[in-house]
């Protein structure tokens, strides 16, 4: 069997039937290097499961491949082990394919990002190569196999190491500028979810000025592809099935009864055609654009108790990372 050529990262934390399913996925395609990059646990309880998660996924490697490991010893958060994860391995490697414990691909997509990672290798106007279709699936205008999208989309993703480390703003420094904050606006085809990305984004810096750390990495890599002025790539089918809802989940959900958990796990998947068609213009599928907005747009982000209490934060001075019932106890209690 001719191994894959390029390397394939899987993230891992304390879950091991989720990543064991995506590993024989991958097994499939036998990558000759795969990368395992495991956080630590936050508790004695979570490093026993997480030292048993990494030797249950090593154990289960099937094919003569190299194993490259980055495990830590300490616990790193979501976006250090992610976004810092993915620098480490863009200094070894100039491309890769990442997916994280519970992204259960289909086997098309390793084709689909090796075609595209090729294609695109020297473009500057492409920095990401998603896996998922919120749409489930999409039949552009000109029946190509896949649309250039500024929406980001984080389950099952690939890209090329010198975009990368040139252009991802992990730390947010230029969303510190507020000369760009109020240009950025007029990147959205879809203007609503531009109010939404703001809030997070800010709520992210407060984060780590609070607790010295990010929540999130994504947040970044869609502010990053729009202040950049660059696209992602998204396939007419849905190559990604998300299944790590369950109580293990650390981001993904716990239950699809949550709208928005609904909306972006269990997504049925469907197998590329290839060869792949590419677009006869590299332009945004503007129906396809407002479409995916409208998906990851929260629907109560603009309902009246969600406006209502950010009002209330701005005028009080609210921290987003803050309760306001927790800041009013504070601010009572302090004054007697």
């Amino acid at each position: 069997m001719e191994k894959f050529s390029v390397p394939v990262v899987l993230f891992l934390f304390k879950r091991i039937d989720k990543p064991l399913e995506v590993l024989k996925q991958i097994a499939k395609v036998a990558p000759a290097k795969l990368y395992l990059l495991s956080d630590g646990g936050r508790n004695e309880e979570e490093k026993v499961l997480v030292e048993r998660c990494r030797r249950s996924i090593e154990d289960a490697i099937t094919w003569d491949c190299e194993v490259i490991r980055k495990y830590e010893e300490k616990n790193i958060g979501v976006y250090s082990n992610i976004a810092e994860g993915a620098k480490w391995v863009f200094q070894r490697e100039e491309y890769a394919i990442f997916l994280e414990d519970d992204n259960l691909p289909e086997l098309t997509f390793f084709k689909f990002c090796e075609d595209v990672l090729n294609k695109y290798k020297h473009d500057s106007r492409v920095l990401w190569v998603c896996g998922t279709n919120y749409l489930k699936e999409y039949a552009p205008q000109d029946s190509s196999s896949y649309v250039f999208t500024k929406n980001m989309m984080p389950c099952g993703w690939a890209s090329w190491s010198d975009k990368f480390t040139k252009l991802y703003d992990g730390e947010l420094e230029l969303w510190r500028d507020n000369y760009i904050k109020n240009r950025i606006k007029a990147d959205y085809q879809y203007k609503r979810l531009f109010y939404q990305d703001k809030y997070n984004l800010d709520y992210e810096l407060e984060a780590k000025e609070s607790v010295g750390r990010f929540y999130s990495w994504d947040y970044q890599m869609s502010f990053t592809m729009r202040v950049h002025n660059v696209y992602a790539i998204v396939p007419r089918y849905n190559q990604i099935k998300n299944i790590g809802v369950d109580s293990d989940s650390t981001h993904g959900g716990n239950t699809l009864e949550d709208v928005m958990v609904e909306r972006f796990c269990g997504l049925p998947t469907r197998a590329m055609d290839f060869p792949l068609k590419h677009p006869s213009a590299f332009l945004i599928d503007i129906p396809f654009e407002i479409a995916v907005a409208k998906i990851i747009l929260h629907p109560k982000f603009f309902s009246p108790r969600s406006i209502a209490s950010r009002f209330i934060r701005k005028i009080l001075g609210v921290k987003k990372t803050e309760s306001i019932s927790y800041f009013l106890k504070s601010k009572f209690s302090s004054g007697r």
